[in-house]
């Protein structure tokens, strides 16, 4: 197994956990609970091995080239098992009503599971193609996977503030979101002309999950005024700094298995990749309206 495609995978959830850590401002939990999500999402990965042997047809090799073949393909092969193994940590969590207490664990623990599901992804991709794609796996594919089970629970949550209806129903709903957006996603990203359009998807999801954080924050069962808008900016900026840290690390990586040369080339096409994940940050999830009880539009600047 590659060493640098281990470090760099735990790399990149380090940095996101920390950050996702960091964001819940008004009341966290001991780092126990955060560390037994993330490891049932590692654990609940290899859950795939057998549900491919229950249902064979997910074993079809990708082999359309149309956009409307690769969806297809990784909507019916791919993200609605992915899913499911994905949500398993954070519904366990869910149990532990001293756990998930507030409205933001609902957010928090449903990416803190898909975090730990993408680390032992990343490995496996890291290994098969090389540590130069982990700018698109540590930004694009790791906000994809927390975005994705976040609907879930953020829909939980919402439907608890708001609407009384069955868990059943919103878990249904945002189920079925999940594995629309997860195969959209990578059937965007597996097409050369449609790659960046993957890329931009993933800036609006950023976007989104920033807004639905920003409802939790206004809902939140300990909220307090003192001091939130800028420690959500502080995990913010920890977060650029985690991500300038993969970078680095990943042209080290580069460096001393294919060269300095090699190395500068991953270095020069990454700096867009830094300067527009720098935008969506500060002004996406750096930049919430922290008033308590209000609901911000997740689509609208209303709010």
């Amino acid at each position: 197994m590659n060493i640098y495609a281990v470090a760099a995978s735990f790399l990149v959830a380090f940095v996101y956990i920390i950050f996702i850590r960091l964001l819940d401002v008004f009341e966290r939990e001991p780092l126990k609970y955060t560390l037994l999500c993330f490891f049932l999402g590692m654990i609940f990965l290899y859950l795939l091995w057998p549900l491919h042997l229950i249902f064979p047809f997910v074993d079809e090799i990708e082999n359309g080239n149309s956009f409307g073949e690769r969806f297809n393909f990784h909507l019916t092969a791919v993200a609605w098992l992915e899913e499911i193994v994905k949500i398993i940590p954070f519904l366990i969590m869910l149990r532990f009503k001293n756990v998930i207490n507030e409205s933001f664990d609902y957010l928090k623990y449903a990416s803190i599971g898909a975090l730990g599901f993408a680390t032992i992804e990343n490995i496996q991709y890291f290994n098969n193609h090389g540590i130069h794609i982990i700018e698109g796996r540590a930004f694009y594919t790791a906000i994809l996977h927390m975005f994705t089970s976040s609907i879930i629970g953020y829909l939980l949550f919402v439907n608890k503030s708001k609407y009384r209806l069955p868990s059943i129903l919103p878990f249904l709903l945002g189920y079925a979101l999940a594995v629309i957006i997860h195969a959209l996603f990578n059937a965007l990203v597996s097409g050369a002309l449609t790659y960046y359009l993957g890329a931009l998807l993933v800036m609006f999801l950023l976007v989104i999950w920033g807004r639905m954080f920003n409802n939790t924050l206004n809902h939140s069962e300990f909220f307090h005024h003192s001091g939130s808008q800028k420690e959500v900016f502080k995990a913010c900026a920890f977060l650029v700094i985690g991500w300038a840290s993969i970078f680095f690390f990943a042209a080290f990586a580069i460096s001393q298995k294919e060269g300095i040369s090699n190395a500068w080339i991953f270095i020069r096409e990454g700096l867009v990749f830094g300067v527009s994940s720098l935008i969506a940050i500060l002004f996406t999830v750096g930049n919430p309206k922290i008033k308590q009880g209000t609901w911000r539009s997740l689509f609208t600047r209303k709010g």
